[in-house]
């Protein structure tokens, strides 16, 4: 979804007409009528009724809570915030309060006695391992009388500093291959092996992970481990990862991410050919049928839809939550009949999504509609476009995040707020969001924005996920530069994990608009462009 770091204030976006409790109220739970209760919270209301359109929330939304707490003077609630907050853990006498406030983050830095009374209060045998390992002497013999999920646990709540200081230690293969036993959690797993990989500090602890039986890990972890492999040299080694990785991926895109990565490794073109039995269309997938010359066919840009109009209104998000609804739940027997049901010129988007369901996501649409709301874009920008929205809403105009992205570009309410002070005829409120009109019109603003500063689609599409604070900050750890692997390593060890894997979905989507379109691109020369400053962004050619 777009987002983008303000350097001035933004001022919220005056509606002409107020919700209300009893709008609310007539409403159904999910997430839209959670969005409505976010903006009736922003309304000037009384702690009453911030309440009562509280209660109406469907399950824990940050965002909403949030804002409620400005408003709220709900003193069950305000003393919790409370309790999260404290600091002083010796000082709280409520045990509920003490549960809540306790983390490895406050008990780090505690001297022997303070930790000793803090033990006594805590009655969770697993927390209460948590914080005795911290006291420890930062070595292998110390740490081998606690569970392999207590020293993982140790290893990721601690502070980035403190870790590369104390624990980027030199682990024996058996200490190793216990921690990473199937006795420990696979999320524990996962999450040391990232945080190492990513880490160059941790060259010792990258050292020790090499040792990781990749039986013992799951695919995203043995992935990682693939990585690690090869930055050290060992490339057969990075292949058994893959393999494994590969195997036990659920998701198209990942098993051929891994088929990828072991064909860097060895060159052989026969991990390429094996992408080509998913038949999913991705950065991998496409590079492979252009390595191999094998034209890609499993797509479409049109179908045969009915020139009339539906008696649903797209743009209304409450609608697209039925249809959701309906898609979700579709048979292999009734999907047929949603696609005759659905088969009208205002459903087009609704439509493609159903098709590609039939067919199992063996073909893939990549369909052109909003056009009279392109014309005088050009073709370059068009396909920029017409790619970052099927990734953010699958071109439905009512699309809505749980973040509250709103619409076809999939556009932050603030980051809405701020276009406003600066665009022709804007909105009213925010549903004018869900119009395609208003909101290809704002994403192309910001669009424009960016690509003064980023000319490479995949590093446009990272700033418009992530922000460009948070994309300046990948490139300042001298990502994207010449180097083995580059710039593919570049691309896989982003900390972001929306933005990486959003970036690349983008950037296939980008290449098969492209082709639509009549520009056909090559995928390898876009890849192989990234470590080309000049070509790519304008933030590194000044320095």
């Amino acid at each position: 979804m777009l987002r983008f770091i303000l350097l001035c204030s933004t001022s919220i976006v005056l509606f002409s007409s107020e919700i209300t409790l009893e709008d609310l109220s007539s409403k159904p739970s999910g997430r839209v009528k959670n969005f409505m209760i976010w903006q009736f919270l922003r309304q000037d209301i009384t702690p009453q009724e911030a309440d009562k359109a509280y209660a109406m929330v469907e399950g824990n939304v940050y965002k909403v809570k949030k804002q409620y707490l400005k408003k709220s003077k709900n003193k069950e609630i305000l003393e919790k915030k409370k309790c999260r907050n404290e600091r002083d853990l010796l000082s709280i006498k409520d045990e509920e309060c003490f549960n809540m406030a306790l983390s490895p983050y406050k008990t780090l830095h505690l001297d022997e006695e303070t930790r000793s009374k803090v033990l006594e209060k805590v009655q969770n045998t697993a927390k209460k391992d948590q914080i005795k390992i911290q006291a420890e002497s930062y070595d292998e013999k110390s740490y081998a009388k606690y569970s392999p999920n207590t020293i993982l646990s140790m290893f990721i709540s601690t502070t980035s500093k403190h870790r590369r200081k104390n624990l980027d230690l030199k682990l024996s293969k058996r200490f190793v291959q216990r921690i990473f036993s199937n006795e420990a959690s696979n999320w524990r797993k996962f999450a040391i092996v990232k945080i190492i990989v990513n880490d160059d500090n941790l060259v010792n602890l990258q050292k020790s992970i090499l040792h990781v039986n990749p039986n013992t890990v799951d695919a995203k972890t043995n992935f990682l481990l693939g990585i690690n492999q090869l930055r050290h040299g060992h490339n057969q080694r990075a292949v058994k990862h893959f393999k494994v990785s590969a195997k036990k991926s659920k998701l198209r895109i990942d098993k051929d991410k891994s088929y990828f990565w072991a064909y860097q490794a060895t060159k052989k073109k026969s991990f390429l050919r094996k992408m080509f039995a998913h038949m999913d269309i991705n950065i991998y997938s496409l590079y492979a049928h252009e390595v191999l010359k094998v034209e890609v066919d499993n797509y479409f840009y049109s179908t045969d839809i009915a020139q009339t109009s539906s008696d649903m209104d797209i743009t209304d998000p409450f609608v697209w939550s039925d249809v959701m609804d309906d898609i979700k739940s579709a048979s292999k027997k009734n999907i047929f009949d949603l696609i005759e049901k659905y088969n009208h010129q205002d459903m087009v988007s609704v439509h493609a999504v159903l098709i590609q369901k039939a067919y199992d996501y063996k073909i893939h649409g990549y369909i052109l509609p909003y056009e009279e709301h392109l014309k005088n874009v050009d073709n370059d920008t068009k396909a920029l476009v017409y790619a970052l929205m099927r990734q953010e809403s699958q071109l439905v105009p009512s699309a809505l995040s749980r973040s509250f992205a709103l619409g076809l570009m999939q556009i932050m309410p603030f980051v809405t707020d701020h276009l406003s002070k600066d665009i022709e005829n804007p909105i009213q409120t925010y549903n004018d969001m869900f119009k395609p009109s208003y909101n290809i019109r704002y994403g192309l603003k910001h669009l424009n924005w960016l690509k003064k500063t980023f000319y490479h689609p995949l590093f446009v599409a990272y700033a418009y996920n992530g922000g460009i604070g948070f994309f300046r900050k990948h490139l300042k750890a001298k990502t994207f530069q010449e180097g083995k692997f580059e710039p593919f390593l570049s691309m896989e060890l982003m900390s972001n994990r929306e933005s990486r894997e959003y970036g690349k979905r983008v950037l296939a989507n980008y290449v098969m608009y492209k082709k639509i379109l009549g520009e056909e691109v090559s995928i390898v020369t876009l890849l192989e462009t990234l470590t080309d400053q000049k070509k790519t962004d304008r933030y590194r050619s000044k320095g």
